[in-house]
């Protein structure tokens, strides 16, 4: 899929940062996607946001939930209601996807919020 974001993406990579896109969206859906830290990351805090473009402000934020530390992997969950999905931009160009970016944010105990990982994520229609 083309980007309208590649220098931003290309950037995000080289500097070990994501730069990778997530799971598209459907429009008229519930959307929940998961990763995994191999670290115990279970008392640390984590946001996410989606917005239009790197520098706009955020279109919405998921809800971020972290799972316990399994021994080896800390289970990170992002979601976004139906409801939220639904408020989203639409598809201006007729091919059937909008292409937004998004960044998980992540604060370890004691420590200072810093960019986890970022990259885009494309919105389907849903027919």
């Amino acid at each position: 899929m083309e980007t309208q974001h590649s220098d931003w993406l290309r950037q995000l990579a080289a500097d070990g940062k994501g730069g990778v896109a997530l799971p598209s969206i459907t429009r008229g859906e519930a959307y929940e996607t998961s990763f995994t830290l191999p670290l115990d990351a279970s008392a640390d805090t984590f946001t996410a946001a989606l917005g239009i473009a790197p520098d706009a402000a955020p279109l919405a934020t998921f809800t971020v939930t972290v799972g316990a530390f399994d021994g080896e992997y800390t289970t990170i969950t992002l979601a976004l209601p139906e409801t939220t999905v639904d408020t989203l931009p639409t598809d201006a160009d007729a091919n059937g996807l909008t292409e937004l970016v998004y960044s998980v944010q992540r604060t370890p105990s004691g420590g200072t919020e810093s960019r986890l990982f970022a990259g885009n994520v494309f919105i389907s229609g849903e027919v």
